[in-house]
């Protein structure tokens, strides 16, 4: 530890210090000047990553999600690409940051926005998937009447899916933060037994289009 001169404790009034006390505390600074240069390094050093870390957080506390109205059904998201953007350049800045030797001190906070980072990431590039097909195979079941007549069980199971997932986007349209849809109890899980439910149905559908056309060819 560095003993330096706290002046303003040793007198109340600066105008009793004298010239000679003055030269000798800065003496003291230059015998000391390598290990001052090094704690400013370090000052310097953790408010870089104390900086980063207050900018992800302002950032992502009000991000919001873009909706747009889905044949007055329900809001549907929209605009991908920035959301991806923005979370995969935080996971890059955080990877840099880890290396880093003053990382230790931000640990924890560092760590917590990883997790964020990669649920949101994760989260999302199945909620794409399921949007998706979920638009593709609404339009089908609800404007063929012959398709749910002849797939009375994959015209089910679609329902069914439809519901949870509508109830869904009306969670999001009430709170579109990403960090608050992210916090929806069990909204990946859903998410993956929602898009494994429409693989299977497009897929009994598109089975089902190929016997037709095998049966009556052009």
């Amino acid at each position: 530890m560095i003993k330096i001169l706290d002046l303003s404790s040793t007198w109340t009034n600066m105008a009793d210090i004298t010239l000679r006390e003055i030269w000798d505390q800065i003496d003291n600074f230059k015998k000391n000047e390598h290990a001052l240069r090094d704690i400013m390094i370090n000052a310097q050093g953790e408010k870089a990553l104390e900086e980063f870390l207050k900018q992800i957080s302002e950032q992502w506390k009000v991000y919001q999600l873009e909706l747009v109205d889905y044949q007055k059904k329900c809001k549907v998201i929209k605009s991908w690409d920035d959301l991806f953007t923005k979370a995969k350049e935080n996971l890059s800045n955080i990877l840099s940051m880890k290396l880093s030797p003053y990382f230790k001190a931000f640990e924890a906070e560092t760590l917590s926005w990883e997790d964020k980072l990669n649920r949101i990431i994760n989260i999302f590039d199945i909620w794409i998937d399921v949007q998706r097909r979920w638009v593709y195979l609404e339009g089908i079941f609800t404007s063929s009447t012959d398709i749910a007549q002849l797939l009375p069980n994959e015209s089910q199971k679609f329902q069914s899916v439809a519901n949870e997932f509508v109830g869904l986007l009306k969670k999001v349209e009430k709170s579109p933060l990403v960090l608050d849809v992210i916090n929806i109890p069990n909204v990946q899980k859903l998410l993956e037994r929602l898009a494994d439910s429409l693989t299977k149905i497009q897929k009994a559908l598109g089975e089902y289009l190929e016997r037709q056309r095998a049966a009556f060819p052009r």
